[in-house]
């Protein structure tokens, strides 16, 4: 049964799709006389083997992070009304998912097919003849970003968050180390986040600095930046931020939308590149972002809340920030839309340098350190978002205000990429209750529900009922 499914995962591998990174066919070699399948045995044999493969779990990775893994947290958070012709997604913001949703299902299923591609590349590697150690320690690297990546979305979509039980053992999701189809019981998110951390650890010593549009050690670390964070960290998240940071690896953006086209935003350490092909169509990795908040049709399946609304145009329509939103009036029917994803084309930022200064502002505010770079940071990111300093935080602000400071231009900067719904399951973890549209943060409904294809004896599902 392995040996059967490494082949169809293989060629699935790729047939799948294009490149992220080029517009040339994944699979150059010509069939073979007898028009066989391809065996495990020898599938992968030679460096360019194994870099389409890796290329394929790009591929994979693009296909969910185009906003079909966010659009779901984006849901379970405070930043979107209920939205507009879409049955699935309603579910999901009346916190009722069930195991029949399809675009949860597919979100999940996205995630863990990137996961079995860099297991199956972990795997083949020692096999493959003619493949320099650099390029296996690099090859390794990335396929552990990637592995550390998908789980951390999957453990904070799909389970409660870290701190929700005192030594968090609390179901997370499964750990998955085999390219192999067996059933694999939920670990703890304890356990979880355990797993991802060394992950990233052998991928931060694998990985280069520079590494084109592929993972590098600076997406490595601002990754474990994200992870410890979110674990409540505060120190180690400060330390890695203020590290990602200090490197100089990238710029910080002058523009306040990130989703840019043809280039991607200067400060993006990890990003979903939309490639230009050769016959000058342009094979687009944002199809989910595009297609659910795209304001050009009048009515977006996806809108934003009237107090986000105020917050984000608090200066008016004309400012840098407040020129990515509107409101729209059908017939006396006010709805509040972005205009960030109207274009064709545009690349999606997954680690920025933003994420990071806002990390290392709340940090140090929480560990109660000197605050001057942390107002420094939120201020150079008010500066950008107003064209002024009107907005700018006083050199004597408190910790405290920092912090609110620091929460309310994160929930600004990245409105649609999920960072609301972590951060209001991180805060309510470590004990600040935050209401969500009336729902606690540790409802049922304020996980998703995992695919039918998931239940088995050995794999517990999340309770039903919603919130």
């Amino acid at each position: 049964m392995k040996k059967q499914y490494k082949s169809i995962l293989w060629i699935f591998a790729l047939v799948g799709g294009m490149s992220l990174v080029s517009c040339e066919k994944l699979l150059d070699k010509e069939p073979d006389e007898s028009g066989g399948v391809i065996l495990p045995d020898n599938a992968v044999e030679t460096p360019e083997d194994l870099q389409q493969l890796l290329n394929s779990a790009y591929d994979v990775l693009a296909n969910g992070y185009n906003g079909r893994v966010q659009n779901p947290a984006n849901l379970l958070s405070d930043n979107l009304v209920r939205p507009f012709n879409q049955n699935d997604y309603e579910s999901v913001w009346l916190r009722q998912t069930t195991i029949f949703n399809g675009s949860v299902g597919d979100a999940f299923g996205e995630i863990y097919i990137a996961v079995f591609r860099a297991n199956t590349i972990l795997e083949d590697l020692p096999n493959v003849s003619g493949l320099s150690e650099a390029d296996a320690t690099r090859t390794t690297g990335e396929a552990k970003f990637i592995r550390a990546l998908c789980h951390f979305d999957a453990v904070r979509g799909w389970a409660h968050p870290y701190g929700h039980t005192p030594s968090n053992t609390h179901p997370g999701v499964a750990i998955r180390t085999r390219s192999s189809p067996e059933n694999v019981s939920r670990s703890t998110v304890g356990e979880v986040y355990n797993f991802i951390l060394q992950d990233l650890a052998d991928a931060q010593a694998s990985l280069p600095d520079v590494n084109d549009v592929y993972a590098t050690r600076w997406a490595a670390l601002a990754l474990e930046a994200e992870v410890r964070f979110q674990m409540h960290e505060y120190d180690l998240a400060y330390e890695l931020a203020n590290q990602v940071i200090e490197g100089n690896a990238v710029m910080f953006d002058t523009e306040v939308n990130k989703y840019q086209w043809p280039q991607a935003s200067p400060e993006a350490y990890f990003y979903i590149y939309s490639a230009e092909l050769s016959n000058g169509d342009t094979d687009n990795r944002n199809t989910f972002f595009r297609d659910n908040y795209n304001s050009l049709g009048g009515s977006p399946a996806l809108r934003i809340q009237e107090d986000l609304y105020d917050m984000l145009t608090s200066q008016g329509t004309g400012v840098p920030r407040g020129a990515l939103y509107q409101e729209n009036n059908q017939d006396g029917n006010i709805t509040y839309v972005t205009t960030m994803f109207d274009d064709q084309s545009f690349n999606i930022p997954i680690l920025t340098l933003t994420q990071m200064m806002l990390i290392r502002a709340e940090s140090m505010a929480e560990l109660g350190m000197d605050l001057t770079q942390a107002i420094d940071d939120i201020n150079a990111i008010r500066e950008r978002a107003y064209a002024s300093p009107v907005l700018n935080l006083l050199p004597t602000a408190s910790a405290d205000v920092v912090i609110e400071a620091a929460r309310n231009e994160r929930r600004m900067e990245f409105p649609f990429n999920a960072q609301r719904y972590h951060d209001l399951k991180r805060i309510g973890a470590q004990g600040e209750n935050p209401d969500i549209l009336g729902y606690p943060y540790d409802c049922n409904g304020m996980i998703l529900q995992f695919p039918a294809v998931e239940g088995t004896e050995s794999f517990e599902l999340n309770p039903g009922g919603g919130c």
